[in-house]
């Protein structure tokens, strides 16, 4: 391989690695490759990415090559542009096609980026990695840089280091109860490791679906969320359970819409309705990690940034740290709290609800999903929401406003899924909602496995059975 005219930094007349040219392999802007018939027949199309296999060959993820595949048998050269997307230099490359591989670690690697590109509008089921083509580059040549453009913006924020990250971990070692560790989750994040946009979610006890119990510097409904497994980069890294990463959310939406489209054209079945993902409106970037404790799935935890290839491997490497650490102090205290489950009654108020003659909040309630409504206005459903239902049917009955986890985890009407369920979380869940939607109904831990309900006014319960 030869190489002209390198990137500023690079030695003058030296050869090249591909590894110079890491940022164009992201996929932020699309690089175009074209080849040519045995008759001289051109054929241009664009790559959704590239990867650099080592420093003289390239693998190229093969979907829909129809024609390009053709003409690399008849002919098997290829030429290639490709820019970084912070300097916007521009790079052209020679290629002589060398192999196809159908398995193995390469295949592997783009496969995971073509199931994250499909996951953006739900069609990893039909969008697949048909093979990954390796080329040999023979001859790569920078452009002539324009003297009259704008300097480039400056590269992707750092990772955090490694004094951030022992901060984090300590921490999160004090956290004393679930309700603290969650809180000290996302502020650290935020304050100590510099993620601004970040959300945790957690694991649904059916294993189907992840519910975000907290955010940091999003809109506050994103609180309750819930990502299907498999959907989008949050959705992939807990089914994968593996980190994934990505710095062009915006161009891999746009593709993926175009190839669904293609797909719907040529007589396939449209693709379930895109689930909407909690993010960041504007990002381009997004890095998710799983968070295991003993071999199980506990959550994920992801940020966000407006930026393009915000994130590299170390912040995929800090976040991984501070997830596995975060699902080990969850399941220990939630350990700790079940163990400590009071069996004692709860107590009931004075006089019941609230006796002021101020309007009672009214609360609507689907029994079909669990969905309440606090005058008007949906707070949650599932699990969550169905607890808040049972505790305010206690309330109407007895005046009852203290509780234990225990006699909830008892509780048929909320069909509890055994040892596996997440009660603790979704208490802590339904509390945040309460506090973040500024409810006239909240709930205050008052000891382990005990809280209480606070309610300002009256309340008046409205069933809907038949939803």
């Amino acid at each position: 391989m030869t190489a002209t005219a390198p990137p500023p930094g690079a030695p003058e007349g030296e050869q090249l690695p591909l590894s110079v040219l890491e940022r164009c392999f992201t996929g932020v802007i699309p690089a175009v490759i074209a080849t040519a018939s045995a008759d001289g027949t051109p054929n241009v199309t664009y790559l959704s990415r590239c990867h650099a296999v080592d420093d003289e060959r390239l693998a190229l993820s093969n979907q829909f090559f129809s024609k390009t595949a053709r003409n690399l048998a008849e002919n098997p050269r290829a030429s290639m542009l490709i820019i970084d997307p912070v300097t916007h230099d521009e790079y052209r490359l020679d290629l002589a096609y060398e192999r196809t591989e159908r398995r193995g670690e390469l295949f592997d690697r783009l496969a995971a980026d073509v199931v994250a590109i499909a996951a953006m509008t739900g069609m990893q089921d039909v969008f697949r990695l048909r093979a990954a083509d390796i080329y040999r580059v023979t001859s790569l040549v920078a452009t002539p840089i324009n003297p009259d453009a704008p300097p480039p913006p400056e590269g992707g924020r750092p990772g955090p280091g490694t004094v951030a990250v022992g901060e984090m971990c300590s921490r999160i070692a004090r956290c004393p109860d679930l309700e603290s560790l969650v809180a000290t989750l996302v502020d650290g994040l935020d304050r100590v490791l510099g993620y601004h946009h970040v959300h945790l979610l957690l694991a649904a006890e059916d294993g189907r679906s992840l519910y975000t119990m907290a955010s940091r510097g999003f809109d506050a409904e994103s609180v309750g969320a819930e990502v299907t497994m498999g959907d989008g980069v949050i959705g992939m890294a807990a089914q994968r359970g593996e980190p994934m990463r990505v710095g062009n959310l915006g161009q891999m939406s746009k593709y993926s819409r175009t190839v669904q489209r293609s797909w719907e054209d040529h007589g396939g079945e449209g693709a379930a309705p895109a689930v909407p993902m909690p993010g960041l409106p504007g990002a381009h970037s997004r890095v998710a990690v799983p968070a295991f404790a003993l071999g199980q799935l506990v959550g994920v935890l992801s940020a966000d940034s407006r930026d393009r290839v915000a994130f590299g491997p170390a912040d995929e490497a800090a976040l991984s740290v501070v997830a596995s650490l975060f699902a080990s102090a969850y399941e220990t205290l939630r350990a700790e709290e079940r163990a400590a489950d009071p069996v004692l009654p709860g107590s009931a108020a004075p006089g019941g609800v609230a006796p002021d003659g101020r309007a009672p909040v009214r609360v609507r309630h689907f029994a079909a999903d669990g969905s309440t409504f606090l005058d008007g206005e949906y707070l949650i459903k599932g699990v969550a929401g169905r607890i808040l239902w049972a505790l305010l049917g206690e309330l109407h009955r007895d005046g009852r406003v203290d509780f234990t986890n225990k006699e909830l985890r008892l509780d048929p009407t909320l069909d509890m899924p055994g040892f596996k369920d997440n009660l603790e979380s979704r208490l802590i869940l339904l509390k945040r909602r309460l506090d973040e939607r500024e409810a006239a109904i909240r709930m205050t831990r008052t000891g382990r496995g005990r809280f209480r309900l606070d309610v300002e006014r009256p309340v008046r319960l409205d069933p809907v059975v038949d939803a």
